[in-house]
């Protein structure tokens, strides 16, 4: 054990008056340092949640990166393009690439059953029937499609196999709400071919995302099914075998610019075997206003982390002088034993460094508790029509808290070198008869 750990342990564990006098002050950094560590890692929290949350309903309906014919910028309303491609193969044996899947988006309108109302006009009971429409997009996929997702946000009865022989739809909470509707029902839907018309799908499962861009347009149906009430098959003689375009799911999210660049690499600026030229496309671009959003977070955090930490640094470093001051006349005869300055620093640091400890350990309880509680129980919700979720979510990982109380812990440390200096224009002979 160091002389000056010795010290600084024997000074920490002292209930002599002078620390009394100080104990307001101290408490006071001592309370700033943990709500550094609490307002940090809550925030730091947050962040990554919603950066995650909103990213994973965002990929799971559209994946990361998606093939269509080139000059197309709306993968909704995209140009036919025929689903039987060589070039996919070669696309799913690009390392970080997990598969290929054909999609078709296809407007349409549900209606609902006729709902009788009872109205009173002048005392004379009026029996009216009325029937709701909404404008939806149906998202036709194949049982390929990966099914992770679609699992995951079931609410009532289950996930279609989406096999071309079923006539079975997948729509959200929120749509059968407005229309009346609930699982096993029998729901007319219509498009626009050449003349109105009408199909009957039965409802399978209802979902729900918490996105209100999503919940209110998006129905998933077997892709066979969309394309036979599409109308590509009447531009090519009555070949239904085209779709919107493929998307492109990944292994790592992280990998995502280097994996569209080898799809660019390999698909793009040379017609395929049909004639067409194809472009890729990546959901930063086709979702840029949302990512935009997301990526604005990251500075908020720096930001609020900044100003946290700075606050710390003040509160702490305060806490150093006033000790300094408290201990003057004990810095003078350590001085007049002939301990260099040095010396007697590393004795207030080592006082300070275990202060920040102590504080640190503090906030990272009670921090860590206010995570688990709202990741637990979801206490605090949101608007979803405004911030795309009904709760607000909770991420952390063992990294994020390491580096949020290291920063923290080194950064004061380091600032406190600075206030130290004080400890040399202490003369010994005249601290000594400080009172």
């Amino acid at each position: 054990m160091s002389f000056e750990y010795f010290i600084a342990n024997k000074i920490l564990k002292s209930k002599e008056k002078g620390i009394k006098v100080s104990r307001p002050i101290l408490r006071i950094s001592l309370i700033s340092v943990a709500l550094t560590i609490i307002v940090n890692l809550i925030t730091l929290a947050i962040v990554h949640g919603f950066q995650s949350e909103i990213r994973q309903k965002i990929v799971g309906f559209n994946a990361p990166i998606f093939l269509l014919k080139a000059g197309n910028e709306n993968i909704y309303e995209a140009d036919p393009l025929n689903e039987k491609q060589d070039l996919l193969a070669e696309i799913e044996n690009i390392k970080g690439i997990k598969q290929a899947t054909p999609i078709l988006y296809k407007p349409a309108l549900l209606r609902s059953e006729k709902i009788k109302e009872e109205r009173y006009e002048e005392g004379i009971k009026n029996q009216l029937e009325k029937q709701e429409v909404s404008g939806v997009v149906l998202k036709g996929i194949s049982e390929s499609y990966p099914r992770s997702y679609l699992n995951s946000i079931l609410k009532v009865g289950n996930v279609p196999s989406f096999d071309k022989d079923q006539n079975e739809v997948y729509l959200s909470q929120e749509i059968c709400r407005d229309l009346n509707f609930k699982v096993g029902d029998d729901i007319a839907i219509f498009f626009v071919k050449n003349r109105s018309l009408m199909q009957r799908f039965k409802i399978k499962g209802i979902f729900e995302t918490g996105i209100d861009k999503i919940d209110r347009q998006i129905v998933f149906a077997p892709l066979k099914k969309v394309q036979e009430l599409s109308d590509f098959g009447d531009r090519n003689r009555g070949n239904n075998h085209f779709v919107s375009g493929f998307e492109i799911h990944i292994d790592n999210w992280e990998s995502l610019q280097n994996v569209e660049q080898e799809v660019k690499d390999l698909a793009e600026l040379k017609p395929n075997e049909h004639g067409a030229l194809l472009q890729s496309m990546s959901i930063l671009n086709s979702e840029s206003d949302i990512f935009s959003w997301l990526g604005f977070l990251d500075t908020n955090v720096l930001i609020i982390i900044s100003l946290m930490i700075l606050i710390g640094i003040v509160n702490i470093g305060s806490v150093l002088l006033v000790m300094i001051v408290v201990r003057s006349n004990f810095i003078g005869v350590l001085k007049s034993l002939g301990s260099s300055n040095w010396s007697i620093r590393k004795i207030f640091l080592y006082q300070t460094g275990a202060l920040i400890i102590k504080a640190m350990m503090i906030g990272n309880i009670i921090g860590l508790g206010l995570c688990y509680f709202q990741y637990q129980f979801q206490p605090i919700t949101l608007d979803s029509s405004i911030y795309f979720l009904s709760h607000v979510p909770i991420k952390l990982s063992v990294g994020s808290v390491i580096f949020i109380n290291a920063i923290t812990f080194v950064t004061c440390m380091t600032s406190l070198l600075i206030p130290s200096f004080v400890i040399a224009r202490i003369s010994p002979a005249k601290s000594i008869k400080f009172n």
